[in-house]
């Protein structure tokens, strides 16, 4: 009997690796297809030169990632997100290469690939860019080999027997709004990964985590990219 539940054991414990391998499901081509493929029409062939300081208008939006054919709109940024990063643009309005700022609020008739609808209601308050931000991530629960031992209390708590994995890929562009071209990309990617016993793990505590640390990456650069495009006047 004792071998038999040894053998059990091992049989489990090689399922459960496997499954940890295989459930990961997360497509970083189809995440960026999916970011590439905006909506966007009569794009000037002789953009206008901008000059700062501009008046930018704001879009933040996220998808979650289901499958490599499926998004959908469950995790998005937080007010504490958002604040983050009307942080930035504050700290480039102090600078002199922003004279003003307004979010674009997101529309459920409208995906945030709709570049199109999101220049047309910047153009409305006379924006002179439309800085995108838009997000796909993909949010992962799964059972790692320590799982058998959540059957009890104690080898649960020293053992964790579920990871969450949240990854993030994020676009944040800077569009001119009467040329509606595109002036400057930033890209950015992250991973957070948390183990803890199945009965407290908290997907969203990886979402959190992983949306921060991201953001602060791409604003970071953007702020540096934003500087380099004409000198504050």
């Amino acid at each position: 009997m004792g071998n038999i539940l040894k053998a059990s054991l091992v049989v489990s414990a090689m399922a459960l690796t496997f499954l940890a391998g295989c459930t990961m499901g997360y497509d970083r081509g189809a995440a960026e297809s999916r970011l590439g493929k905006v909506v966007i029409d009569d794009v000037s062939s002789k953009p206008n030169t901008i000059k700062t300081p501009l008046k930018v208008a704001l879009f933040a939006d996220m998808e979650t990632m289901i499958s490599p054919e499926e998004f959908v709109e469950t995790w998005d940024w937080s007010a504490g997100d958002k604040k983050l990063i009307v942080s930035y643009l504050e700290n480039l309005e102090e600078l002199g290469y922003i004279s003003d700022y307004f979010i674009v609020p997101d529309n459920p008739g409208f995906s945030m690939q709709d570049i199109n609808y999101m220049i047309n209601e910047a153009r409305k308050k006379d924006a002179d860019v439309l800085i995108s931000l838009r997000g796909i991530i993909k949010v992962n629960r799964y059972f790692n080999p320590a799982a058998i031992l959540d059957l009890t209390i104690l080898g649960a708590c020293l053992f964790p027997g579920s990871n969450c994995d949240a990854l993030l890929l994020v676009n944040m562009d800077m569009w001119n709004v009467k040329g509606k071209d595109c002036i400057l990309t930033v890209n950015g990617e992250g991973i957070k990964r948390i183990s803890e016993p199945t009965f407290l793990l908290e997907p969203e505590d990886a979402v959190i985590s992983v949306r921060r640390d991201t953001l602060r990456k791409v604003l970071s650069e953007f702020k540096k990219r934003c500087r380099e495009i004409k000198p504050a006047k």
